[in-house]
């Protein structure tokens, strides 16, 4: 329970910025919810790279004192992607 917590707090900083970029992308090819889905599976690992990689690659090393390592955090990016497809393409 601990280390989900934790992964949800790493994923805040991305997914709200992602969401708010992938609604745009969306809209402009086409608007429906499956593409809003796909850029979002498209657009979080992007974010991820900006924010983690690039600007700040020391935050690495708090999920890691954590318990949770950095190809953890990277699948967690991917898995909550495809989940969010899924919940969007039955819509």
């Amino acid at each position: 329970m601990r280390i989900l917590k934790n992964i949800l707090l790493f994923q805040k900083k991305i997914f709200f910025i992602s969401y708010a970029i992938s609604i745009l992308i969306g809209i402009l090819f086409g608007g429906q919810p499956k593409m809003i889905g796909l850029s979002f599976l498209l657009i979080a690992p992007f974010t991820q790279y900006f924010f983690y990689e690039i600007k700040n690659k020391n935050q690495y090393y708090y999920y890691y004192n954590l318990g949770i390592s950095n190809v953890m955090l990277w699948i967690s990016t991917f898995v909550i992607g495809l989940i969010n497809l899924l919940i969007l393409m039955i819509i």
